[in-house]
């Protein structure tokens, strides 16, 4: 479980805009929610984290977040998330997103999630909401590995983003937990990067590289205390042209979370 989870009100209206993605979307969620799955599984989120970073940018500092998914079975996944800087000035924000995945083999899986961003209190000329699809092919290979390739098209800012992830998971036998570990590398490309700003589009592309590490310790039946360190950069973004992130360079932060599950 990552706190912030790679990751709600559902805007569909954007993706007649790219008719093959959004057809690909549809019909592939239409198919899952006709499976039979596990019993429904409902989770709640609740951690701190020493400042937000998304994508290789800093959005905020110090932040409390916390959230809630559903998933009527073990294909269909639905959640509220939400990030709450501590420092005043900085904006906050809300994610609603609705994901569905299917297992082709053994080890190739491919998700598909539609994600509305809202920053309820963001300044004059900020960005105040877009929504964006994506689509992650995840590959399960031996050795407790995990490679995936992700495809995320962000309709209101025109933005497309390629990612590359590995992801791992050690034992750890004398703390009977495991140690996930995800390194990642990306680069994103947009042409509206600030929507509510006044003047001509803002046009920018960026690379970001990062990693995770988390120890999920699991106290009771139902209830995991995660530990977290973080990595990230972000490398080329212009300051006037580029997302209204801060401006920070590299980025190293830690996070701290209680997972309930029922």
């Amino acid at each position: 479980m990552d706190i912030r989870d790679e990751n709600k009100h559902i805007n569909i209206v954007p993706m007649t805009r790219r008719p093959a993605l959004s057809a690909l979307f549809l019909a592939l969620t239409g198919a899952l929610a006709a499976q039979d799955g596990a019993e429904p599984v409902v989770r709640a989120d609740l951690g701190y984290a020493s400042r937000y970073v998304f994508r290789g940018l800093t959005w905020a500092g110090a932040s409390a977040q916390g959230g809630v998914e559903y998933e009527p079975n073990e294909t269909i996944r639905a959640g509220l998330w939400a990030n709450a800087p501590f420092r005043g000035g900085e904006t906050g924000e809300v994610e609603a997103s609705l994901s569905g995945q299917h297992k082709f083999t053994e080890q190739l899986t491919l998700e598909a999630m539609a994600t509305a961003y809202y920053f309820p209190d963001a300044a004059t000329g900020a960005t105040r909401h877009s929504t964006e699809l994506g689509l992650t092919a995840s590959w399960q290979a031996r050795g407790g590995f995990t490679p995936r390739i992700s495809l995320y098209r962000d309709f209101r800012l025109r933005a497309t983003t390629v990612q590359a992830a590995l992801a791992c998971s050690i034992a750890l036998p004398k703390l009977g937990a495991y140690l996930e570990g995800n390194l990642y590398a990306g680069w994103t490309d947009g042409s509206n990067w600030r929507p509510d700003a006044p003047g001509p589009t803002r046009r920018d592309g960026y690379g970001y590289l990062g990693a995770d590490a988390q120890v999920p310790y699991r106290i009771s039946q139902h209830v995991t205390v995660v530990v977290g360190l973080h990595y990230a950069e972000a490398f080329g973004r212009s300051p006037l042209n580029g997302p209204t992130a801060l401006q920070t360079g590299r980025n190293l932060w830690a996070t701290l979370g209680l997972s309930l599950d029922f």
